[in-house]
């Protein structure tokens, strides 16, 4: 049977949960694997779960409280599970969120335990803790606005490879720790008299754990912008390199195309003479030796839009080379409103992956097929390439098979995609990858510079 006591305490933990679920769970919505109703129902069976954990291991006088570090275990990994049921995420990336969760409430808790036992002695200690915990919360909130929905947000949305999270989640994790043999041996384990110092060496260890953890987004948001800034540069360093490699060719064609000029007036009377001569058959044969040498500039634009006219020449060109056959039908207009780097980086990526998996088919045919145009207010571009290695699908990832994680090639098409608020559609048999995409081209165009919006 519960007493006044245990009442306020489960109001107070009860209270303080559903504030920090809506801060931990919102951000994470485009990841939920149920809708928001079933995702409210784990949500609130965690809370539950956290009210009785704490009133059976972690207030003095009750069943289990000397066994408090086996409750907290017991929490953790419930937690993590709940997590993990409704949140599209790696383990690592979940033991981070719990961690920062656990931290930054018992961080609550323990400001409000110590402002009781200094200041609030004349009032029943349990309805105080509730009160004060409820303030303290309220007090918050803007810092849980900025370090969960502003920041945290933005790296959910930019899906953070996982070998970020291995190294990153151990700051909580030390954190707790150190929070745990501190804070919890002078105030929970043993009783002692709270003295001013213990009031600020809790706000103080408050504020050190939010900056670690605000410290710690940030710093995945610059990691993550280097590495995008890494491969912009080599995208353009690419497009810069097939830029070259077209202007080679054209200056080469330009020089062919003089050269056959000049060797037309030979030719002429060469023909001439075989008229004059009536000689049929032998002016039938020179022509048949003729035809293929102007016949064989057959180097036309594949593409009105020019960067994606460059990227498609060159991966056509790579694929003869190989061996491969490439249809291209390409109807991408200049002035679109997509950038050039963004256009770049789709076409680019996509051709390179389906060029590899064709590479890498040791038997049968080897074949690419693009097709990309406007249609309406939408740029649809489908690809579909023969492939030979097990495709490997998690979670709607598809994992590469070069290195560990997901491919960095569909990755980015994916943040391209998104930053135009489009949709990608993937399917495979086993003979054939089809990789279909949608760009908003209208969407952009509204986010242009001078815009207020803007993406990612």
């Amino acid at each position: 049977m519960m007493n006044a006591d245990d009442i306020f305490a489960a109001l107070r933990v009860a209270g303080t949960c559903i504030v920090f679920a809506c801060f931990i769970f919102i951000p994470l919505k485009s990841r939920f694997r149920y809708g928001n109703v079933r995702t409210a129902l784990w949500v609130s069976a965690l809370i539950v779960v956290t009210v009785v954990t704490t009133l059976l291991f972690l207030l003095p006088g009750h069943l289990f409280t000397e066994y408090n570090i086996l409750g907290i275990a017991l929490w953790f990994c419930l937690a993590v599970a709940v997590f993990r049921i409704t949140i599209e995420s790696s383990g690592f990336e979940l033991l981070f969120i719990v961690l920062v969760t656990l931290n930054l409430y018992v961080n609550i808790m323990a400001i409000t335990k110590s402002i009781v036992s200094l200041h609030l002695k004349e009032m029943p200690e349990a309805a105080a803790q509730m009160l004060v915990s409820y303030g303290v919360t309220l007090f918050y909130v803007p810092l849980l606005w900025i370090l969960l929905v502003r920041f945290f947000r933005r790296i959910v949305e930019l899906n953070i490879s996982r070998s970020f999270w291995r190294v990153i989640w151990m700051i909580p994790a030390l954190t707790y720790i150190v929070f745990y043999v501190k804070i919890v041996g002078d105030f929970w384990k043993r009783p002692v008299h709270i003295e001013k110092g213990d009031v600020l060496f809790s706000v103080l260890w408050s504020f050190i754990t939010y900056a670690f953890f605000f410290v710690t987004l940030v710093m995945l948001l610059q990691a993550y912008k280097g590495i995008a800034a890494m491969e912009e540069t080599k995208l353009i360093a690419s497009q810069l390199q097939m830029q070259e490699e077209k202007y080679e060719s054209m200056i080469e064609h330009m020089e062919d195309t003089a050269r056959l000029r000049h060797d037309w007036r030979h030719h002429l009377l060469v023909i001439a003479g075989f008229a004059d001569s009536g000689s049929v058959e032998g002016l039938r044969e020179y022509l048949k030796q003729l035809a293929p040498v102007y016949m064989a500039d057959t180097d036309t634009t594949l593409c009105e839009n020019h960067v994606a006219d460059v990227i498609l020449r060159h991966y056509r060109t790579l694929a003869d080379d190989a061996g491969i056959k490439i249809r291209i039908q390409a109807d991408i207009p200049e002035g679109i409103h997509i950038g050039e780097t963004d256009l770049g980086s789709v076409l680019g990526n996509l051709l390179e992956n389906a060029l590899h998996a064709c590479r890498g088919r040791q038997t049968g045919e080897r074949e690419i097929e693009v097709k990309a145009a406007v249609k309406g207010s939408q740029l649809v571009i489908m690809l579909r390439n023969t492939y030979e290695n097990k495709i490997v699908e998690r979670k709607g990832r598809y994992l590469s098979t070069k290195h560990e994680g997901e491919g960095r090639g569909i990755a980015s098409v994916k943040r391209v995609v998104e930053k135009y608020r489009g949709m990608v559609h993937v399917a495979y048999d086993e003979r054939f990858f089809n990789f279909t995409l949608f760009m908003n081209l209208e969407e952009q165009k509204r986010s242009a510079p001078g815009s207020r919006e803007q993406y990612l």
